[in-house]
Order: structure tokens, then sequence, then C-alpha cells
């Protein structure tokens, strides 16, 4: 779920099941949500993905900034355990991300030679 339309047909060019507004509910899964990742820094979605949480679903925020995030519904938003986290280390200007993303294809991400998303793996053993 992406707020772009050139990110959700790129998304669905590529072999993703599905590519919705981020504002919309995700369709029903086979089994109950019990975890989300928020990537973009936009508070308003905070709420828009806990309601498609399961009981103890978890929440993750994973970006540095985060934009306002509206009040919360306790009824739909957090009733029933559910957590949000924040995963700080996400960011590229973290120096082990730096070192990965250096030795590799992060460049050509930056420079545009693709569409798309890079996946950087850790080999630094």
């Amino acid at each position: 779920m992406t707020r772009g339309a050139a990110a959700r047909r790129l998304a669905l060019e590529l072999g993703a099941a599905s590519a919705q507004d981020a504002y919309a509910r995700p369709p029903e899964p086979p089994e109950p949500l019990d975890s989300a990742i928020l990537f973009g820094p936009v508070g308003e979605l905070v709420p828009v993905a806990l309601r498609v949480l399961d009981r103890g679903g978890v929440l993750a925020i994973a970006d540095i900034h985060l934009t306002y995030t509206p009040p919360l519904h306790c009824e739909t938003e957090l009733f029933h355990e559910k957590q949000v986290r924040s995963v700080a280390s996400s960011t590229r200007d973290h120096p082990h991300v730096s070192a990965v993303a250096g030795r590799g294809g992060a460049t050509d991400l930056k420079a545009g030679r693709f569409d798309g998303a890079a996946v950087l793996v850790n080999d630094l053993s």
C-alpha cells in the first residue's frame, strides 16, 4: 500500500499480489494481520494501520521523522493490546547501513538506474 499511483503501478508490474492506496482498507488476508510496518513518515497513516491489526498486533514505525499523528480512537485503534513500536535504525545515515550500501548497488538506486527498491544483503561477517 502506497500513496503514489506510479508506485502502485510499479508494484503490480513487479509481481505484487495487490497494490492499493495507503488510505484504503487492505484486502482481507487469509489470516488476521498480527503486524504491520509503516515506512512512510505520515502520521495520519498510524490510525489507518492500527485499524487493520488483530488482537495483540504490532505496528512498527520504521522512520526517523513522523508528521503529526492525529488522536487515536481507543476502541477501533488501540483496544485488544495493540502495540506501536519505533524502529529508529532504519536511517540510511546509520554507520552499518552506510558501510553495506557503499559496497554494492545502492549507488545504482541513487543514480536512477532502476525503478523500485533495493535490498542490501549484510555479508560483513
